[in-house]
């Protein structure tokens, strides 16, 4: 998952209302959200590590986690699978903040984990091993591949959309006022201007073709060439989850192929009990 965008407290009806990108290579395999069988979730999942970039759970659990960009960094000794982090969560009981504060960072590469419960007054927690955790205050916030709400220009620009967006947010979410503005938002392939990217160490090229909201890179691409994506990189499923003020829970997921739509966007949906 390369870009989050959230709407914390921002509407009466939504204590939480996420926007979610996940970039990965095109020949990782996945499988599409949907109920597991093995636990009481509905979550993508990666079929190469186990776990998840993001799901829910019928408790009024949402969890998601982004990886940081950071080339060169070594590999923890006996390394975890990231995407075991939202698993875990979305499948357990603890409080965001304990389970923020437990989860062992020095066995993970970099990442950033943000942890949702409706039962416990609908807290908001973001781990990290390059961070303290702590809980986020009521706003829009973004994440992508480095710090919780860093400048990107994806970030900024995704914030600032959503922010638009919720202005006209009636308390009933719908395909039309909702859903496909959102998945349009989340669509965005422009690339951001050379002065504004970021330095995260993979070079001009490619931190270009990473920037834009919507991320692809096909075989070929110069960007791709130079830093190892031969087989193609990219946004490859956008997410949108929201949590009512009684517990309900969507997720409506819109899958790529190769950086094209494949299919309609799948819907699910908890109800409180």
């Amino acid at each position: 998952m390369c870009l989050l965008l959230i709407a914390y407290r921002q509407h009466p009806e939504y204590p939480l209302l996420l926007l979610a990108n996940r970039d990965e290579f095109y020949q990782r395999p996945a499988a599409p959200a949907h109920p597991w069988p093995d636990r009481e979730i509905t979550a993508g999942r990666d079929l190469q590590a186990g776990g998840t970039w993001l799901g829910i759970a019928p408790t009024g659990r949402v969890a998601a986690v982004t990886n940081i960009r950071e080339p060169g960094t070594p590999e923890p000794e006996r390394v975890l699978s990231r995407g075991e982090i939202p698993t875990q969560f979305l499948g357990g009981d603890q409080c965001p903040q304990d389970y923020a504060a437990a989860l062992p960072g020095a066995r993970y590469r970099g990442f950033n984990a943000i942890l949702f419960d409706h039962r416990r007054n609908n807290v908001l927690a973001c781990a990290g091993n390059r961070h303290t955790p702590f809980t986020f205050s009521p706003g829009v916030h973004g994440i992508s591949n480095g710090a919780p709400d860093a400048p990107w220009p994806k970030v900024r620009h995704g914030c600032q959309r959503l922010a638009h967006l919720l202005e006209t947010l009636p308390d009933r979410l719908t395909a039309d006022n909702f859903v496909t503005p959102a998945l349009t938002l989340l669509g965005d392939d422009t690339r951001a201007e050379t002065s504004q990217l970021p330095d995260t160490g993979v070079g001009p090229a490619m931190e270009s073709a990473l920037s834009p909201i919507f991320v692809r890179i096909r075989d070929g691409d110069p960007a791709g060439t130079d830093n190892g994506l031969h087989s193609g990189y990219g946004t490859r499923a956008s997410t949108l989850v929201a949590v009512d003020r009684f517990g309900n829970v969507q997720l409506w997921e819109q899958t790529y192929f190769d950086g094209q739509v494949s299919g309609s966007p799948r819907y699910f949906h908890y109800s409180a009990g």
